[in-house]
């Protein structure tokens, strides 16, 4: 949950317009993910290809209004796909690239901590990187409740266990919305209070080479030994529990209890 004084209606308002107004600077953030996530976004959908056939035929709501354009298009058709966004301008996104698919759409301007949607109603509910921008406790309960009996969660977000990341974030505030809140332990266990859980982490030592591998090559030839090399590391020790703390993303999946 957050730690900000403020409450959840002025944080969504604030939300709203960040993204309304594409208030972000994320252009260095963007030179380093190229390197450091070069090898890690494959073997995500190496991941989303095994989870995500799941959503077939069910009724899926998206936390978001957009990430079905990279997770679900190609590789699924849900019965239907209903998409919330507490800015307009990222509802329309979604609304623009939904023209002539394959299954039923809907869109709703909605605040994710407070769902309109009636008990029961959703099979599946996902969002990338989303949780993050929400009360994590409050958003959770909305998600629990609006899930049917066994209902499937699926979600993409960063981490701030690391040190390092702590420190990173808090000089380079322009490159996320003012009450964002990546994810940290006590995070992990509300989402367990309701879900059965698991995850796949990615990305610490990729942060790493990446970051050499962009001085040297500087925003090219991604696919090098140095990033390579990285990667492997990263799949390796993300397999010790006590080591997950180190990683910058998580893939966060599970069942409703």
């Amino acid at each position: 949950m957050s730690t900000s004084t403020r409450t959840n209606e002025e944080i969504a308002r604030t939300e709203a317009e960040y993204w309304d107004e594409n208030k972000l600077d994320r252009t260095k953030i963007k030179k380093l993910r190229r390197h450091s996530f070069y090898y890690s976004y494959k073997r995500e959908a190496k991941i989303f290809d095994k989870l995500i056939p799941t959503f077939q035929d069910k009724n899926v709501l998206e936390i978001g209004s957009h990430s079905w354009i990279s997770w679900i298009k190609g590789r699924v058709e849900p019965k239907k796909l209903t998409c919330i966004n507490i800015s307009q301008v990222e509802l329309n996104k979604g609304i623009n690239n939904a023209k002539g698919l394959p299954f039923d759409t809907e869109f709703h301007l909605m605040d994710a901590n407070n769902l309109t949607f009636d008990d029961n109603t959703f099979d599946v509910v996902y969002g990338g990187a989303i949780l993050h921008h929400l009360d994590i406790e409050q958003s959770i309960n909305h998600i629990h409740r609006v899930l049917k009996p066994g209902g499937q969660i699926l979600f993409l977000e960063p981490l701030n266990m690391n040190p390092l990341y702590k420190l990173y974030r808090a000089f380079n505030k322009r490159e996320r919305t003012p009450d964002e809140h990546a994810l940290v332990g006590k995070d992990f266990r509300l989402i367990r209070s309701k879900f059965t859980f698991d995850h796949y982490f990615f990305d610490f030592f990729t942060v790493i080479t990446g970051f050499i591998s962009l001085k040297i090559f500087g925003d090219k030839n991604y696919n090098n030994w140095i990033n390579k090399f990285g990667y492997k590391l990263d799949v390796f020790f993300s397999k010790i529990p006590f080591l997950h703390f180190l990683f910058a993303r998580a893939i966060i999946y599970g069942k409703k209890k």
